[in-house]
């Protein structure tokens, strides 16, 4: 791992002429956990956007685990606020099917899903289709996704 999980120097953002970030400068340490607060406006949506790589700053420099996030895109876990479910997929195949995009084997993270499903006390959810879930338990199955290949920076 690098020596940084996330560096940000100097970086500016703007939406015509509304200045979204202005000079930041952030370092993040491995191993660390970060809160970032604000009031609306504040610009820490826009700066997640960056830091994924969805967005691209003005000027100034984002580090991912040592690259841009689309180097590193696989090592990321990302929990937006909008649920990214198929709805009509089964839960298991779902998160099988997240973890593989994320560089795990076939059918190799089977046995891991229903750990994971067993850990968030939904064992009995994996045949089930997406939709048939209550939002909560939509939101466990959700924050499964962005954790199942067991990323480097969360």
């Amino acid at each position: 791992m690098s020596e940084t999980a996330i560096r940000i120097e100097n970086v500016n953002k703007r939406f015509g002429a509304t200045h979204a970030v202005r000079d930041l400068d952030l370092t993040v340490p491995p191993g660390s956990l970060c809160g970032f607060l604000g009031p609306n406006g504040a610009g820490k949506s826009t700066t997640i956007r960056m830091i994924m790589s969805i967005i691209y700053p003005d000027s100034g420099s984002i580090e991912v685990l040592g690259a841009n996030a689309l180097a590193k895109k696989d090592r990321i876990g990302y929990l937006p606020e909008e649920r990214g479910l198929y709805r009509k997929m089964r839960v298991g195949e779902f998160l099988d099917y997240i973890a593989r995009l994320k560089g795990a084997r076939r059918g190799g993270g089977s046995r891991t899903v229903e750990q994971w499903l067993e850990r968030v006390e939904l064992p009995d959810v994996a045949r089930k289709r997406c939709q048939e879930l209550s939002k909560g338990m939509q939101q466990k199955i959700q924050f499964l996704a962005s954790i199942i290949h067991e990323p480097d920076l969360l």
